[in-house]
Order: structure tokens, then sequence, then C-alpha cells
């Protein structure tokens, strides 16, 4: 058994199981029993592979996820936002906010946000200061006139629930990602698990505006027949990739991850310009559809982006 990667998938259930119970209680002992290892061997082997305490990434991750809802789910109210992503009290909510981002959570709503953001959402809640002089306001509210998009390309079309297998990333969006899809990729090549029907998607899993690089995550999905999961595949090796109805805009060219920035304009267009006005509300992490080519003259793997994607339903 390669241990390593055995711990490495042991801590990132740890961490997915943190993101689908972020409003419960998640004491150090809990945590560990997702593990499987004990507390003692649990938080050492976490702060190895993340870098940080399980407690402080608990709270990094609450904060983090509250500044995304405080953006874009502006009729939450502070109050439920801060209960949504864990925080007992609006006071510690309030206090632990300012002392991470420098600034309230209701300044971040009106526009703090905007310091670390490249443009503004247009369904956010706008304080006088951050409000665009009307000449301005008024150039933006072109439906048309989007810098990095062309709208003709944007399509609405319903991906399917998948059993996958998922390789992870820890870090940076511009380097290291294709080395993750080359390892999972060849995981699954070697046991007849790639076919003319398998899809490899990508989910970024942070918002690379609030979370600092170092701590971004990246999942590496390849879909696979259930047929073939149930017949040859361990459970603890599969996993599972949530379908559904997601709005896609697929490039003329697919995308290196080195060019993440103009990724994340695409994704900031989608966010901030396309989202308000097209009647729907997004739901979870944007994923990337991607494109895996083996060089023939090597065992060497380039991954691209070909189409980027957010999971939505209507408002």
């Amino acid at each position: 058994m390669n241990v390593e990667r055995e711990q490495r998938k042991q801590i990132f259930r740890v961490l997915e199981y943190i993101e689908e119970h972020v409003e419960d209680s998640l004491p150090l002992e809990k945590l560990a029993g997702i593990s499987t290892y004990s507390p003692f061997h649990f938080q050492r082997i976490f702060k190895s592979i993340v870098g940080e305490t399980p407690a402080a990434y608990v709270k990094r991750f609450r904060l983090e996820n509250a500044a995304h809802r405080l953006i874009y789910e502006t009729y939450i109210p502070i109050t439920q936002v801060a209960m949504l992503c864990g925080f007992s009290s609006l006071s510690y909510f309030t206090y632990s906010f300012q002392s991470y981002f420098k600034t309230s959570p209701k300044n971040w709503r009106e526009g703090a946000y905007l310091q670390q953001f490249p443009r503004e959402y247009e369904d956010s809640k706008k304080s006088k200061q951050v409000r665009k002089p009307s000449k301005e306001k008024e150039d933006n509210a072109i439906y048309n006139e989007f810098k990095w998009l062309d709208l003709s390309k944007i399509k609405i079309e319903t991906f399917p629930n998948s059993t996958t297998i998922k390789g992870h990333h820890f870090g940076t969006y511009t380097s290291g990602v294709s080395e993750a899809w080359e390892e999972v990729h060849k995981w699954c090549e070697s046991r007849n698990l790639i076919d003319s029907h398998t899809l490899f998607l990508g989910v970024p899993r942070n918002n690379p505006y609030i979370t600092p690089p170092d701590k971004c995550r990246y999942d590496c999905h390849i879909t696979i027949s259930k047929t073939i999961a149930a017949d040859s595949i361990a459970s603890d090796d599969r996993s599972k990739f949530v379908g559904g109805k997601h709005v896609v805009y697929e490039f003329d060219e697919p995308v290196d991850y080195s060019e993440r920035n103009l990724i994340i304009d695409c994704y900031s267009e989608l966010y901030s310009y396309w989202l308000p006005r097209s009647g729907f509300k997004y739901l979870s992490n944007p994923v990337e559809v991607i494109e895996i080519q083996q060089d023939g003259d090597t065992l060497k793997r380039e991954s691209k982006i070909k189409a980027i994607a957010l999971a939505i339903e209507p408002k």
C-alpha cells in the first residue's frame, strides 16, 4: 500500500466532510474519527498535508465561505450567513471576519470586497462610497459588453451524475494541477477505466480572490462506468460527481493552466454580469471540462481547459 497516497486520501475525505458539515460542530475528535487516525496522528498528518492545523483550517474555510456568500447571496441576512457557516454568534463572526479580512461583514458586502476583486457583482448591496458614477454604470448596463466572454457561446447543459476516480491538488491553480491530472489519468489508464465516453472534470474548490493561492484546492474527476466501478474498483477509491444544470462556456482553443488569470476573468464575468441577469443562481463550485492529450514520444500527459461551467438553478 502506498502510505502517502492513503494518508492524502484520508485527509481529503475529512476536507470534504468539513465542507458538507460546515454548519455543525467540528471538534478534533470527530474529524479524526472520519480519517480513522487517532487525534494525535490525525493532527500531525493533517498539518503536514494541508499546512495548518484542523482548527485553523475549519475557521478559515468558514470565514472564506461566508465572504463568498456575502457577495453572491445578498438575499441572506448577515446573521444567517454566520450561522450557515458554523459561527455560534454574530458577535464572534463579526470579530473573526474583521480580524481576517480587515473589514466588517457589512462593509464587505457593500463593496469592500472590491479591494480584492476585479469587478463588481451587479446584484450586490452597494454603499454610497462604492457606487459607480452614473455614466459608467450606464455603459456597464449594456448586456453584450463583456471583455472576455462571447455571449453567443454560452449554453445551458445538464451534466450527468457520475461515478469517478478523483485526484487532488493543493496549492496555486497556475501550476501543479497538470501533474495531478497526469497521476490520476495514469492510475485509471493502467486499469482500463478510460474509454470514449470518459469525461475529465476539474473542480476548483476555492475562490482565488478570497483564498490564499497556496491554500487553494482542486479536484480532478475522471468519470467511469458504474458497472466497471462496482465490479473492479474498491469503494474507497470511488468518488462521485454531482451533475445537474450548468451554464457552460467553451473556449475557441483549450486554455493552459498557466493562463489562470484569463480563466478567472471569465468566471468573474459569469458570476458578476451574466448570472444576475440570467434568472439563475449558482449552486456550488465551478466546473472545468478538461482535455488530456498524451505526448506520443513520452509518457507525459498535457491537460488544458476546454470549457468552464457553473452549477445553476432558477432563482
